[in-house]
Formats: structure tokens, C-alpha cells, sequence
């Protein structure tokens, strides 16, 4: 019987499977050794005043950084800081020394501080996401500091499921907004064990070749299936909140059959999250006001709650109070990743495949 470890939280839980039970769905990616990465990044040009902005905190993020620094440091002719949000800021600041100026800056005035730098170079971790299709610079910059067209976006669409994968309205917005601005972009295709590609460019060329790139190596081609577990991974921005952790639901579902179950795994050691789903479970927001308030985080969550909570059966494994995952937001919830499996094979048969999606933030089902 193999010993399946999924993320949960900043350690692992094992899954307990026989293999015929298992399908197990993971890219595999080919890793770039630090010299490799190294000398692609020797051919991204620094400016006199320079600002490396991350919109992440990830692990694979932080080595970018770190080599952009090292590369540039001799040139005593130019000047790097770094800049980020505040939900990034103090994992990056505690990885770096003194020397480098590292700054929080406010969503509110973002574009009139990054004019102050001859050269802004942005550094995000390609992904899948529900709405946008993928997650990248232009997606991100729009959900983070362009409210009314995120607002356009939202309302002009008929949101009704998830649709990741996919070049739809809300990333061609995003992308004729990325095209106006001018920025350069790092696109870093990463998994737990190290970075597999760096996409580097300024336009919504270089973006649409990228999204392609990346897709054709993250995807699985299977038939519908009835049973998912999908764990939101380890790194803390996917798993530290509902709200973030939701995505990685979104992301994978499309493969279910109707009446199939979906799991997931992730501890959200920091609740719900700010956003949506807090206005909701506190009475401030329902379902009816949906597409007549102003875009908050998470808004969409609730929309695919409501639309999907009867074809799918959602299941979660979570340290939230059942209070509110299973009575206020409809989930069936679980005790432990043991308790998913058992309930599966219960449901669906003892010799039922289950999938198992550890990384769903870079992966992709085709649905045959």
C-alpha cells in the first residue's frame, strides 16, 4: 500500500491508498539547476533605479530575487529596492539583509509610486486560477490594485463556474491593461521541489505564449471522475485562509462527474479570510446583492457555492469550526484525510479511483 503525502498546512498528512485506488496527478517538471537560472536571468536588464516587485512570497520567488541581486550587485551604478504588498512584505523582508531597501507599498497610490523607478520588473508564480483562466502579473495586478475594472470584469461576465486554463474576456481585459502599462514581467513555473521555467517579457505576446507553454506541460487528459482530494499545497499564501485556499477547489473541479465528490485539504490556520466569504458568514452580504456591490476578495466563491453545491458533493478537511463550513457555507466537512477516504469508497465502491491532485494551483484537467 504506498504512502501518499499531501500538504496540510506547513507539514504533511499521509494518505493511506492501495494502489488500485490511486490515481495520482502530479507534473512532472524538469528542475533548472541555480546556474541555469542564473544565467537566464543575466539577460534581464537593470536600470539605474530598479524596483523588483514580487507578488509573492513563495520560496522559488525569493530565490529570483535573491539572483537578481547577486547578478547586479558589482554594478555600483545602480540602484535596486524592492517593493511589495503587505500580505508579502515580512516574508520577504526577513530574507534579506539590510542593504537592499525593501518597502510596503499601498495598493491605493501603486502607480504613482512605481513612476519613481526608470525600471519596475515584476516577479509572479504562473498558475491556474478560476476566474482570469491563469494566474500571472496582469491577473494579479488587476485583483490587487485596479478595483473598477475588476469591477467591469466581475459584472460584465456571467460568472456562473469555475474556468481556469482557459484565454476567456477577463484575461483578455487584463491582458489590453497590461499592454497600456509598459511593465516587464517574470513568469516563474515552480513546484515544491525547485523552479522548472522562467517566462520573461512586457507584452501580451510574450504572456500568451507563456500561458501556452505552461499549460501544454501541466496537463492530465482522463475521463470524468467521481471522487478528488485536492490538497492546497504548502506554501502559506494557497493554505493560510478559506479565501485563498478555495482556488485550488476551483481549480480541479472540472473533472468531477455529476454528483461527484471533491476534498480539500487545507488547515487555514488563519480562518476564513478578509473578503467575501467574512462578509458573508457575518451576516453584511447575500447571495442576492452579488452582482450589485463593488468587487471584494472571494466574491466569486460564493457564486460557484451556489451554482455548484448540487451537481458536486465539496468536501473539506479544515481547522475552521464546522459552525461555519458545514452549517453557514454548506460544505460536508471531515475530521481527517483517513475519514475522506473511507467515506469515498463507501460511496462509490471499494475498487473506485480516487484522484489525488497535490499541487492544483499548477495542474490541469482535460476533461476527455
Amino acid at each position: 500500500m504506498p504512502e501518499i503525502w499531501l500538504g496540510y498546512g506547513s507539514t504533511d498528512v499521509v494518505l493511506d491508498i492501495k494502489q488500485e485506488n490511486l490515481l495520482y496527478c502530479y507534473p512532472e517538471l524538469n528542475l533548472l539547476s541555480d546556474e541555469n537560472i542564473k544565467d537566464i536571468l543575466t539577460d534581464i536588464k537593470f536600470s539605474k533605479k530598479t524596483l523588483i516587485f514580487p507578488l509573492s512570497s513563495s520560496k522559488s520567488i525569493i530565490k529570483i530575487i535573491s539572483f537578481l541581486i547577486e547578478i547586479n550587485k558589482t554594478d555600483i551604478t545602480k540602484e535596486i529596492e524592492i517593493g511589495t504588498f503587505y500580505e508579502y512584505f515580512l516574508q520577504i523582508k526577513n530574507h534579506f539583509d539590510d542593504n537592499i531597501r525593501i518597502f510596503q507599498m499601498d495598493k491605493k497610490d501603486f502607480y504613482e509610486k512605481i513612476k519613481n523607478f526608470d525600471n519596475v520588473i515584476f516577479i509572479s508564480k504562473i498558475g491556474y486560477e478560476p476566474l482570469f483562466g491563469f494566474s500571472i502579473t496582469p491577473s494579479m495586478l488587476i485583483r490587487n490594485c485596479v478595483n473598477g475594472l475588476m469591477d467591469e470584469i466581475f459584472h460584465s461576465n456571467e460568472i456562473i463556474s469555475p474556468n481556469p486554463g482557459q484565454i476567456g474576456d477577463p484575461l483578455k481585459r487584463a491582458l489590453e491593461f497590461y499592454d497600456k502599462l509598459g511593465l516587464y514581467s517574470i513568469e516563474v513555473l515552480a513546484n515544491q521541489y525547485g523552479i522548472s521555467h522562467l517566462y520573461y517579457g512586457f507584452n501580451s505576446t510574450f504572456i500568451k505564449s507563456s500561458v501556452s507553454n505552461f499549460k501544454s506541460s501541466t496537463n492530465f487528459n482522463l475521463g470524468e471522475q467521481k471522487s478528488l482530494i485536492i490538497s492546497s499545497g504548502m506554501e502559506p499564501e494557497n493554505h493560510s485562509t478559506l479565501t485563498n485556499s478555495l482556488y485550488s477547489l476551483w481549480n480541479s473541479i472540472g473533472i468531477l462527474k455529476n454528483q461527484g465528490m471533491a476534498v480539500l485539504l487545507a488547515e487555514n490556520s488563519h480562518g476564513i479570510g478578509d473578503g467575501a466569504l467574512t462578509m458573508y458568514l457575518e451576516g453584511k452580504l447575500n447571495l442576492s446583492q452579488i452582482k450589485k456591490i463593488n468587487y471584494v476578495k472571494g466574491l466569486e466563491h460564493l457564486v460557484y457555492l451556489e451554482n455548484l453545491k448540487n451537481k458536486y458533493y465539496l468536501g473539506l478537511v479544515s481547522s475552521i469550526p464546522f459552525h461555519y463550513t458545514k452549517t453557514k457555507l454548506g460544505f460536508n466537512t471531515f475530521n481527517n484525510v483517513k475519514e475522506v477516504l473511507q467515506n469515498m469508497l463507501t460511496c462509490y465502491g471499494k475498487s473506485n479511483k480516487i484522484t489525488i491532485c497535490p499541487e492544483p494551483s499548477i495542474t490541469f484537467f482535460i476533461n476527455q
